[in-house]
């Protein structure tokens, strides 16, 4: 079972996926952290089987950037190329995969309880629970990271890999955003596609050998997942919003072939108040 320090590990993961980033062409004061939280109700859903769904209270928002180096949330990066146009950053970030296996329930406090005993029934549905697998591992994903801007919006293409030899795979991510400002309103959609390879979806939903009582190791092929997510805000004044976030991955070529899936999306949603410090 993974402890309290997985837990804001995988909060601040989930800050970097549910984080708006700024809008294109803003300027963002230098050599400062910005420090934002926000503050609802919502959940970003779990679709394997057994998983909790991850709750969003309080939200962080965290970033500080200087003159090549940033932060921002769960991101480290490194600006070697930056025109008005064109930015390329070396990045690293810890592979988010690992927030569907997070207990976020308390009656996973008690390991008995967290017990599942799917795995012993032989004559029933292909089902595996996420506490009948081993622990998946935290990894470091290092890799480049470039976005385009122009009027018709922003596009962000990544590619990072392994460097903790958990998995010992790579993602890519290829995506387009923009930012539309109807006096006090604030609307962003984003609109992508994400590439995981063979080793790391084998790592992370596949099975290894003799991991399941009764059932054989398993490995999975590479796959696309695509995804959407639209963000609205209205703003009441300098330091406070309210704001509004719905955001879908779709991860039916991974829950055709995985036993840990049941569902073959995750959906988060979010509605409350965003406050800038």
């Amino acid at each position: 079972m993974l402890g309290t320090h997985s837990r804001l590990l995988a909060m601040f993961l989930i800050a970097a996926v549910f984080s708006a980033p700024s809008a294109q062409g803003e300027e963002v004061a230098l050599n400062q952290w910005h420090v934002g939280a926000n503050l609802g109700y919502g959940s970003m859903t779990n679709p394997l089987h057994g998983g909790d769904n991850l709750p969003l209270i309080l939200i962080p928002d965290i970033a500080y950037y200087g003159e090549s180096w940033y932060f921002d949330n769960a991101q480290l990066g490194y600006t070697f190329v930056e025109h008005s146009e064109h930015v390329l950053s070396v990045v690293t970030e810890f592979n988010p995969e690992t927030r569907f296996f997070v207990d976020w329930h308390p009656s996973r406090v008690f390991a008995l309880q967290g017990n599942s005993f799917a795995s012993m029934e032989m004559d029933g549905p292909r089902v595996v629970d996420i506490h009948d697998v081993r622990k998946r591992q935290w990894a470091l994903d290092v890799g480049l990271e470039y976005h385009y801007f122009s009027s018709a919006g922003q596009v962000t293409v990544n590619a990072l890999a392994d460097t903790t030899s958990v998995y010992n795979g790579w993602r890519a991510d290829i995506s387009w955003r923009n930012s539309y400002r109807m006096q006090r309103w604030i609307v962003e959609p984003t609109v992508g596609i994400k590439y995981a390879n063979a080793e790391m979806n084998t790592y992370f939903y596949g099975l290894q050998q003799q991991e399941v009582t009764g059932l054989d190791a398993l490995s999975l092929g590479s796959t696309l997942q695509p995804y959407a997510n639209i963000d609205v805000s209205f703003i009441l004044n300098k330091r406070n919003a309210l704001r509004f976030h719905v955001g879908y991955i779709d991860y039916h070529s991974l829950a055709s072939d995985s036993p840990l899936f049941e569902e073959s999306s995750a959906v988060t949603a979010f509605i409350g108040l965003k406050h800038v410090f």
